[in-house]
């Protein structure tokens, strides 16, 4: 290379070289002027009200509400604290409003080049979120988006937030035709597209008609279409576990479908009861249950099984009852040993199976049920064990007689007047035993013997069934081995009206005082008993029967033998009388 070559080469290197010193200097300077001057530039940008204004609009419209952030200002680290935040949600949208108190957001300048005002965290002190369900037809008043001015190109078009956390959050949810809602939530929300998932933690659950309840942690995601609840755990206040876990997904547009599931865990149940039940039923609920309509909400369907642990049954009048008619204080009291059923809802037909009520001193009821929501027809076909006798007695019978009732009923009806429906039955009674009682004395003193001092049924059943006729009770067979018998069946109609016909079984021994008894009134014999057929007339309040007048029309054939009786019977008299208790 040539002498000038070389010099040139110098030169322009030496050019460069004060160019780009030039350069350095120039953006240093500016570096300084904009670090001296630029927090001021935003600052007064930030709190001016064209970027409220921009910001109100741009916030707004991703969540499709009428909003205005309150004053601002910018914080440290490219943040900036808004006052407050008032909105109200569009007609016919998922939203509908949001309130809030002094937010603060962390921009992210890079998110412009995105094309969006992108904010990586939004802190609020306190908010109040209202979720209410869309209405498509409403949608026509939503407010109509102005044209983009010229330089929108140049600014970003869309707003994006990584994360908002609120520690004081109150939520409003639509469930159905009722609104819940959740209050002093500690609430975080990420963004995914336009919408938002919610997480939270703490605060308390408040649906009308029912006690509070602690929330101990929920995920609900919220969009146009559904609000999809991943969980939601429940806590009764005095409980140290969650009581009630519940996934959910709710339609809220075209699709209005419910897909729930709810797990329940030593749920205090008093709470959740009518007042008047809640005074007497106390107990321990666990269960699993489903519930699923179409995309209309109807049809309707679901299942579930649910028991009842430490169930009790106090302070009931029905006890009461019991107790006054027994004079017995155990009976004030219904402790339960097991609870528990299974159920099933197709259309709006509920049905229960496997039905178990076992108390732990006495009741044992197993079955299933029918109940049509629309309709209010009933069905209850039930078999029951180790019913007291003394239960439902008087005390002067209660005290005499031993044994328990068992038995069928299959029962059906409309309403909530039990009483008045239709059915059958069985009925047996066990251990039948009676001791005691006035007409026992009275047949061994008549007698002269111990014969019926305690008579031991072997068995005690009978068939019954209620029509609009009147009340039907049929095959009754009562048999005391050697002792006694009781057989046929009796009809009481509605009016009251009785009409029947029974068999009634004595031993030959027990007929000597009767002459040609066997033979005559007591003519059947079979099982070791002879049988006399009795019928039955008159009504509930003056029963009727022809055994008297068969007895007095045998005795007629027989003066002796009445005489006999007739001085018996004033011996008794005198003997009471006098107190000698004289015996013929």
């Amino acid at each position: 290379m040539g002498t000038a070559s070389t010099a040139r080469v110098h030169r322009f290197v030496r050019v460069f070289f004060v160019i780009v010193l030039a350069l350095g200097i120039m953006l240093g300077a500016a570096y300084l002027t904009a670090r001296a001057y630029l927090p001021t530039v935003l600052a007064g940008w930030v709190e001016s009200a064209e970027f409220n204004r921009m910001l109100s609009r741009t916030v707004s419209h991703a969540l499709k509400v009428d909003g205005d952030f309150g004053p601002m200002k910018l914080g440290p680290g490219m943040t900036v604290v808004a006052e407050n935040f008032q909105s109200t949600g569009w007609p016919g949208q998922a939203i509908g409003g949001l309130d809030a108190k002094q937010a603060t957001g962390w921009f992210n300048p890079w998110g412009v080049l995105r094309g969006r005002w992108q904010v990586d965290l939004i802190t609020i002190d306190q908010a109040n979120f209202r979720i209410v369900t869309p209405n498509s037809a409403l949608k026509k008043e939503d407010p109509v988006i102005p044209p983009k001015p010229w330089y929108s190109f140049l600014m970003p078009s869309q707003f994006y937030c990584r994360w908002i956390e609120c520690p004081d959050m109150s939520i409003e949810l639509p469930i159905g035709e009722t609104s819940v809602r959740g209050t002093g939530l500690d609430l975080g929300a990420m963004m995914i597209g336009k919408n938002f998932k919610y997480f939270g933690r703490n605060g308390q659950l408040h649906y009308p008609g029912y006690d509070t309840m602690a929330v101990d942690a929920m995920e609900v995601y919220v969009t146009r279409e559904l609000i999809d609840i991943g969980y939601l755990y429940l806590r009764q206040p005095q409980s140290t576990r969650s009581n009630l876990s519940l996934k959910a997904r709710l339609g809220q547009h075209q699709d209005k479908s419910i897909d729930a599931e709810a797990d329940i865990e030593a749920l205090n149940i008093t709470p959740f009861l009518p007042p008047d039940v809640a005074a007497i039923l106390r107990g321990d609920l666990h269960g699993k249950l489903t519930y699923r309509t179409d995309s209309s909400g109807g049809d309707a369907s679901g299942a579930g099984h649910l028991s009842l642990e430490n169930a009790t049954l106090n302070n009931w009048d029905y006890l009461d009852r019991l107790v006054k008619r027994s004079g017995n204080r155990t009976y004030a009291e219904f402790v339960a040993e097991q609870v528990s059923l299974d159920y099933e809802l197709i259309d709006d037909n509920f049905r229960v199976s496997n039905l178990v009520i076992k108390g732990k001193e006495m009741i044992d009821i197993r079955g299933e049920g029918t109940w049509n929501i629309d309709t209010s027809a009933a069905s209850l076909n039930i078999q029951a064990a180790r019913i007291p006798l003394g239960a439902y007695l008087p005390p002067e019978i209660a005290g005499s007689l031993r044994g328990e009732l068992a038995g069928k009923i299959d029962w059906s009806w409309t309403g909530t007047d039990v009483s008045s429906g239709t059915g059958g039955g069985s009925m047996n009674i066990h251990g039948c035993q009676l001791d005691g009682f006035k007409f026992q004395k009275f047949l061994d003193r008549f007698l002269k013997s111990q014969t019926y001092a305690i008579i031991d049924i072997k068995h005690a059943t009978a068939t019954w069934n209620q029509n609009d006729t009147g009340l039907r009770v049929e095959n009754i067979n009562v048999f005391a081995p050697g002792q006694a018998g009781l057989r046929g069946a009796v009809h009481a109609t509605t009016t009251g009206h009785l009409s029947g016909t029974l068999l009634a079984g004595l031993p030959a021994s027990s007929l000597t005082w009767l002459p040609e008894a066997t033979s005559t009134v007591f003519a059947k014999q079979e099982e070791g008993l002879h049988w006399a057929t009795i019928k039955i007339s008159g009504t509930l309040e003056k029963p009727e029967m022809d055994f008297t007048s068969q007895i007095v029309r045998q005795l007629e054939r027989h003066p002796i033998a009445m005489a006999e009786l007739a001085l018996k019977g004033l011996s008794w008299w005198l003997g009471d009388v006098f107190g000698t208790e004289e015996r013929m």
